[in-house]
């Protein structure tokens, strides 16, 4: 089956995640991403456990994805940047606005170089407004929209930060939608599109209950709650407690420990108790869940941040995971793609790998601008573009 990107090429220059994980799905749909890096390279490559100079954070983001680097502060550079953007038809960054056309290689030069070019900026705060420039990572994101302030409210909490890049996934997520529909756009019309997308935007746009904050309303803990099941493993039951109480007393059959003369605040106390003791009461996690499935209610095992996260049996019968090449000979256990069509091929291969800083100088550009080795050369010479050392290693 085909991929429903193929023939799609995708400019690369951004970096950490709210862009590379946009140009990841992008890649496993089919598009051939060239990633763009500075000589420096994506600060990503220094997260996590490495493998052949490979990240584990820089490998989920960027497998499968070629890779060139070049010096945008060398003479020449800007031009050779015009020619790939010419050839492309969609091109990311996630720098402060204005950053892209300091270097002569924003959406103002870049359209005039290739009209039906699709751009997609990710900004924390938008390419125009008063606060344009400021420096903008997932969790101040999290800050500015009240996220972390309600998290606390409801949770009774002190107010800190997730260990979920949520500004910067949801980003990576709405910008694919919006690349994808200009894509479709530029096809029908020959007009490409700039695609102005603010992580503070996106977040308010996302948050289902942004509607609380707007009415005046205090936020309900509606989510769901988590119990201690037999052995104490935990159990997260949907829904409020009132909602599990209707359940235990209505089909469960629990008699109302509660008197009629009780005040509201010690009737759900009796209530709470009561349930959970029921919860802890079965022989076995098993048999409780038996009985959440008797009564209709949705439930989750709360799994251990580790081998245990990975442990449903929808993991590996949805094939979520994937071993890639580690590029030292062996292999390397990462995220594919989510996406399963009926008619049509997504994900990394097995046999791909995450790209070392500018390995694909060469071949990238014999086959985007058809150079020969020999012009590629005259661009190391002059240092517009540079690799690592074991780039290096594979180019000779």
């Amino acid at each position: 089956m085909a991929f429903p990107l193929e023939g799609i090429k995708v400019l690369d220059f951004s970096r950490v995640l709210a862009g590379p994980y946009a140009t990841r799905m992008l890649s496993d749909l089919g598009a051939d991403v060239v990633k763009v890096e500075p000589p420096e390279g994506d600060v990503t490559r220094n997260f996590g456990r490495k493998v052949n100079g490979l990240s584990g954070y820089f490998t989920q983001q960027n497998v499968g994805k070629r890779d060139i680097s070049i010096d945008l502060g060398v003479e020449g550079a800007k031009e050779l940047i015009h020619e790939l953007a010419a050839q492309a038809d969609v091109v990311v960054e996630n720098f402060r606005p204005g950053i892209m056309d300091g270097f002569g290689i924003g959406w103002e030069q870049l359209s005039k170089v290739n009209p039906a070019l699709v751009m997609l900026s990710i900004s924390g705060f938008g390419q125009k407004g008063p606060e344009r420039g400021r420096a903008a990572y997932a969790p101040i994101l999290h800050a500015e929209t009240g996220l972390l302030a309600r998290q606390a409210q409801v949770t009774g909490n002190p107010t800190q930060d997730y260990s979920l890049s949520i500004a910067d996934t949801y980003s990576s997520l709405h910008g694919l939608v919006g690349v994808l529909s200009a894509v479709i756009m530029a096809k029908n019309t020959g007009a490409g599109q700039h695609i102005d997308l603010a992580m503070l935007n996106v977040l308010h746009g996302t948050d289902d209950y942004a509607n609380f904050a707007l009415d005046g309303a205090r936020p309900q803990a509606g989510g769901g709650e988590i119990w201690a099941g037999p052995g104490g493993v935990e159990v997260m039951i949907a829904g409020d407690f009132k909602w599990l109480w209707h359940n235990l007393s209505r089909r469960g059959g629990m008699e109302d420990p509660a008197g009629p003369d009780d005040a509201l605040d010690d009737k759900i106390a009796k209530r709470r108790a009561v349930a959970a003791e029921y919860l802890r009461s079965f022989p076995t996690y098993e048999d409780m869940l038996a009985s959440l499935d008797d009564m209709n209610l949705a439930w989750g095992r709360v799994r251990q941040f580790g081998d245990d996260a990975f442990s449903a049996p929808s993991v590996e019968a949805r094939g979520i995971l994937v071993d890639v090449d580690d590029r030292s000979g062996g292999k390397r256990r990462t995220i594919q793609s989510p996406y399963k069509f009926s008619g049509a091929q997504s994900g990394v291969s097995p046999e791909a790998g995450a790209p070392h800083r500018g390995e694909h100088n060469y071949d990238a550009l014999a086959d985007w601008l058809d150079k020969p080795a020999s012009a590629v050369d005259s661009l190391v010479e002059s240092g517009i573009l540079v690799a690592d050392e074991a780039a290096q290693d594979l180019q000779t």
